[in-house]
């Protein structure tokens, strides 16, 4: 059947939650492996609509497909959503030069469901992509005698560990949200949908990846943007990792690491001091990379751009001041730690994030300086798994089940980052004075901050520990509230918005309460004057 305009129009509109918007997966058809380069295989934007009669026929059909999944999953309204709801929530962040209203909203916790990033179209888009392939692909088999059952498994695998973080994603941000399996490539499907409980949800597609995991492609050979920018199997691994640990269900979590950690196909190797910024995080696809967005001069990363600034953009972001070791705030143990001379330097009244954006050339001094810098081409990829996740991602697990040899390995696993952006220090320095269990999950905690810096997983930590207490006092007092104190000056306004476990997440935007009236406002925004139907 040929989709009118006027159908998907209707479905465009009103199926919340903007399930469809321009996720087509069978327009893609340019988007396969046939095209000049490997990059353009995820930044080709599609040519023309398709009759969906006349796709699905053939294996580059699926491929170009896959190739939508992929470009939809590197939206810049994804990776800003990334940041927005990992990162400016956290403490490592305030806001910066351009203030953008929106954003300044959320920092100085004045979050209302007609905030710009109370939106989650671009991450069902996404799904819908990755449900259009799943309930397609295997019909080509039909159709195409070349189109073996490998390749098919492989899609559904790649398919099925987009659709999975997306998911992981949506939970982490509002709890519980609607969780649809099929495409809408049609009229025949209802347009409303209630919440699916979010651990209920992250626990059917945990399933569902541990499933599949095998099917994923273990390497591209001699082909690195698809080794480190296509889902693998340790891609996949990496995931199920974070998904148990969010869930804690933490030996699952370790189980998925050491596949990872002993698995010799597709090897993974920190990157060593000297190259640690310049190979992570301006060329890209290192060593140790598992997972990136990848992202070029056809779809560059206006999210970095925007939020931490460029030679020609003022950044909407600034970084908390984590330059006082031994201060008030001694996140840093060190002088010479890689991740406070590389990623921020004072700028005036800020202190500016040079993550991903800026490459520090001159190395000497001790107090990096704005010179120091020279600025990238804003084209860098966006990191979603590296090595160090997986070491720290087990430690926290390790530190979770709390036995002795399992706190000793915790803080042996933090001793690999720390000793890397630390090469002045004699190996092994960090693995002394950590011995109570409460200890070790601190150390866990402060090792994740440094390391991950602006990567848009600060407030995700943050929200398993709120989660695990029931409560996010602790966190409030500990972490958030010298940023908040920095931000405005009445600190005893800001604690009551803030200091109830369903404050943690995001409220639905109040489009989404309109175009479907199943949906239940989150529990905290419920009194709130500015959220109506």
């Amino acid at each position: 059947m040929k989709m009118t305009r006027n159908i998907k129009n209707k479905v465009q509109d009103y199926i919340l939650p903007t399930l469809t918007g321009r996720g087509w997966g069978w327009v893609f058809c340019l988007l396969c492996l046939g095209l000049a380069s490997c990059e353009d295989w995820f930044s080709t934007p599609p040519e023309s609509e398709m009759v969906r009669n006349d796709f699905w026929k053939k294996k580059s059909d699926v491929e170009g497909a896959m190739g939508a999944c992929y470009r939809t999953l590197a939206d810049q309204g994804v990776i800003k959503r990334l940041l927005v709801w990992g990162e400016l929530r956290g403490d490592n962040v305030l806001d910066g030069r351009n203030r953008e209203d929106n954003i300044y909203k959320i920092l100085t916790a004045n979050i209302t469901p007609t905030n710009e990033y109370t939106k989650w179209n671009h991450f069902y888009t996404c799904i819908n992509e990755c449900n259009t392939l799943m309930a397609n692909a295997p019909g080509v088999q039909s159709e195409d005698p070349d189109y073996s059952t490998a390749e098919l498994n492989q899609h559904l695998a790649e398919a099925k560990a987009i659709r999975a973080f997306c998911y992981f994603t949506l939970v982490r941000a509002f709890k519980d949200v609607p969780y649809v399996t099929e495409p809408y490539e049609d009229d025949s499907r209802p347009f409303l949908m209630p919440q699916t409980a979010g651990d209920e949800l992250l626990a059917q597609e945990l399933a569902s990846l541990k499933a599949a995991d095998t099917q994923a492609p273990v390497l591209w050979t001699e082909n690195t943007p698809y080794t480190k920018g296509r889902v693998t199997q340790k891609a996949v691994w990496a995931l199920e990792a974070d998904i148990a640990l969010w869930l804690n269900r933490y030996q699952e979590c370790i189980e998925a690491c050491d596949k990872v950690l002993t698995t010799t196909t597709n090897p993974l190797a920190l990157e060593r001091s000297s190259t640690y910024f310049r190979n992570v995080f301006s060329t890209g696809n290192s060593d140790e990379s598992i997972w990136e967005l990848q992202l070029d001069q056809n779809n560059p990363n206006y999210a970095v751009r925007d939020f931490f600034g460029d030679q020609n953009t003022d950044a909407c972001f600034s970084s908390y001041n984590f330059s006082n070791v031994g201060g008030s705030n001694d996140l840093f143990l060190t002088l010479r730690d890689l991740r406070r001379m590389n990623a921020f330097v004072s700028s005036g009244a800020f202190y500016a994030i040079k993550k991903y954006n800026a490459l520090r050339i001159n190395t000497a001094n001790t107090t990096a300086r704005e010179a120091d810098f020279q600025w990238g081409d804003a084209n860098c990829n966006w990191i979603l798994y590296r090595l160090p996740d997986i070491y720290l991602m087990k430690a926290e697990a390790l530190a979770e089940l709390g036995g002795a040899d399992q706190l000793q390995e915790a803080v042996r696993l933090c001793g690999l980052t720390y000793d890397r952006a630390n090469p002045d220090l004699e190996a092994g320095s960090l693995t002394t004075g950590y011995t109570s269990q409460d200890d070790v999950r601190r150390l866990v905690l402060d090792e994740r901050q440094r390391e991950f810096l602006y990567e848009g997983k600060r407030y995700f930590d943050l929200m398993r520990l709120m989660r695990r207490e029931g409560t996010p006092t602790q966190v409030l007092e500990t972490y958030l509230r010298r940023k908040y104190e920095e931000i405005v000056a009445m600190w005893s306004d800001i604690r009551p918005k803030l200091n109830d476990v369903d404050a943690i997440y995001m409220p639905i935007n109040r489009d989404e309460l309109r175009a479907n009236t199943l949906l239940k406002q989150n529990r905290f925004y419920e009194t709130s004057s500015d959220i109506t139907r």
